[in-house]
């Protein structure tokens, strides 16, 4: 029996083929940063799903042992909510899973109760964007109902066509199942948007699934491209996959062909199948070897078709031989051979073992202070403030020290806040009246300083933020002259460079928001204490990577 839940349509085909393979290996355990991303998720669940519940007349499932028994009970007597629902499944379309929730619509023509999905997301799902015509619509929390909705001055980010095609699965499947309100296909959200028409409240935001408003490839389009909606997206993604499945569980023989291969994608960091696919690559795979700005699942495709399967291939080929060959299939997106030009430019890096390379002989311009600093935060799962670090060269004392404020506990506004409020305060005090500059590598530190001042409104953290002459971007410095094979980030020039190192074996910033989880909920005192330690020095060989690549820059 073939049932696609509703991540299939969205995520790597090759999952889908390995589940319905019968010579595939038993799928592995979910590795556990992907169960706490999910349990991150379910904390802003949490937050939401009491003021649903409160909504009057809704029915609250959720863990209910007799959920779907229950379900059917609140859809046949109308319930304005249904809270944790468990949909039957779908056998002739194939569909199976269940949405956050279900809200009321307009009713059927036989007269049974309508409703449509609703998903609970823990990002922004909106942007500032005129519609050129409604599509999106905003209700309260307290009354989620599509007939309480108002257009807001927001449109959906372009960036979550994920979520769409989501809500299109689950209209689908209430559709087969014969729940579905009648009209258009339409389906909720709610994510983490604060909405000035509810007084910064969040919101639930209904999307029309039939607005045209995701740019795909098209062969017949003259331009190569057209705008198709999120249901007409689905179908097609969800299809797609559909005969995925059927093919793979007619694999009887190794030699028998299979309808996708593994292509490296963000997705392959976190999927349990990782393991399977790694060997199934060449060690020179495009997909796997250019990870900054790499080629999409279409590009990386189209070039395959083309001959151009690794790193040499592409060093090899001549673009202007290439280009009107490739072009044409990757229209889906702007900037095609602009893309693929930079690709080659990092592949000819690669191949040739450079990580750095040098874009001119312009001297390096960074004056020395009397007193400098390097800053670095970091942040929760949440992106809340947790730490703000300092490394401290005073020239005039010769005092060289770490300094940090850090709160390790599930911050909200006014904790995130107050520790702001001391971090600015001490480093306005430590510049007052000196020759001072504060270092810090790409604009996250002033982006977020400048997001907590507008909360708190406090003066002391807004000025700061609003004082850019105080302020250094080492990354715009290093951007100005270098060119990285695997882009410049931190980690990547502070070890190329001046061959800076961390303490930790696997420095990064998404790993230290598993560091922060566990310095918050680990199981023993001596759990959480060793996790806050790491962080504290994590976040202080940041500060002192800044400061290696400073004075390496210095000397170039």
């Amino acid at each position: 029996m073939i049932l696609l839940g509703p991540y299939a349509a969205q995520s790597c085909p090759v999952k889908t083929q390995h589940e319905y393979d019968p010579l595939s290996p038993d799928a592995p355990v979910d590795d556990a940063s992907a169960q706490e991303r999910f349990a991150g998720a379910n904390l802003f669940k949490d937050e939401i799903h009491p003021i649903l519940a409160g909504v009057p007349g809704a029915v609250d499932l959720r863990d209910h042992p007799d959920a779907l028994q229950l379900t059917r009970e609140a859809v046949a007597a109308g319930a304005p909510v249904i809270l944790g629902p468990r949909l039957p499944w779908s056998l002739e379309g194939h569909r199976k899973g269940s949405p956050e929730a279900l809200v009321r619509d307009a009713d059927r023509e036989d007269g049974r109760p309508g409703y449509l999905p609703l998903r609970i997301k823990k990002h922004l799902v909106l942007e500032r964007q005129k519609m050129a015509e409604p599509w999106v619509w905003v209700s309260r929390l307290g009354d989620p109902a599509r007939t309480s909705a108002v257009v807001p001055e927001l449109s959906f980010r372009s960036g979550r066509e994920s979520d769409a095609l989501q809500l299109a699965h689950f209209w689908r499947l209430l559709e087969e199942i014969e729940w579905v309100s009648p009209g258009p296909p339409v389906g909720a959200l709610i994510g983490t948007d604060r909405l000035d028409l509810f007084d910064d409240d969040r919101g639930v935001v209904w999307l029309s699934l039939i607005h045209k408003a995701f740019r795909t490839f098209s062969r017949t389009a003259q331009t190569g491209w057209k705008r198709r909606s999120a249901i007409e997206r689905y179908d097609h993604e969800f299809g797609f996959r559909l005969k995925v499945a059927q093919m793979a569980s007619e694999h009887t023989s190794p030699a028998s062909r299979l309808m996708v291969q593994p292509i490296v994608t963000r997705e392959c960091n976190s999927c349990q199948w990782w393991s399977v696919c790694a060997p199934a690559l060449d060690d020179d795979d495009l997909s796997a070897q250019i990870l900054k700005s790499p080629l999409d699942v279409r590009e990386i495709g189209a070039l395959r078709k083309l001959g151009v399967a690794t790193v040499q291939d592409l060093v090899s080929i001549d673009l202007d031989d290439l280009m009107p060959r490739y072009l044409p299939e990757v229209q889906h997106r702007p900037g095609g051979a602009g893309r693929l030009e930079l690709a080659k430019r990092r592949a000819r890096l690669i191949a040739d073992g450079v990580t750095l390379d040098r874009i001119n002989d312009i001297p390096v311009r960074l004056p020395e202070h009397e007193l400098e600093v390097d800053f670095d935060i970091e942040t929760s799962r949440d992106d809340r403030i947790y730490l703000w670090g300092f490394l401290v060269h005073d020239r005039a004392s010769g005092e060289v020290y770490y300094q940090a404020f850090a709160e390790f506990a599930m911050l909200e506004d006014q904790t995130e806040g107050d520790l702001a409020k001391q971090a600015a305060a001490w480093l306005v005090d430590l510049c007052a009246g000196r020759d001072a500059m504060v270092y810090h590598y790409s604009d996250y530190e002033l982006v977020h300083l400048a997001k907590v001042g507008g909360m708190t409104k406090d003066a002391g953290v807004l000025s700061l933020a609003a004082n850019h002459a105080l302020f250094t971007d080492l990354f715009t410095t290093v951007r100005d002259h270098w060119f990285g094979a695997q882009g410049l980030g931190l980690k990547v020039v502070a070890a190329e460079g001046p061959g800076f190192s961390w303490r930790d074996v696997d420095p990064s910033g998404l790993a230290s928001q598993t560091w922060f989880d566990e310095a918050v909920n680990g199981a023993t005192e001596a759990v959480r204490s060793a996790a806050a330690t790491r962080l504290l020095e994590y976040n202080e060989d940041d500060v002192r990577a800044t400061f290696a690549v400073r004075e390496w820059l210095r000397r170039n």
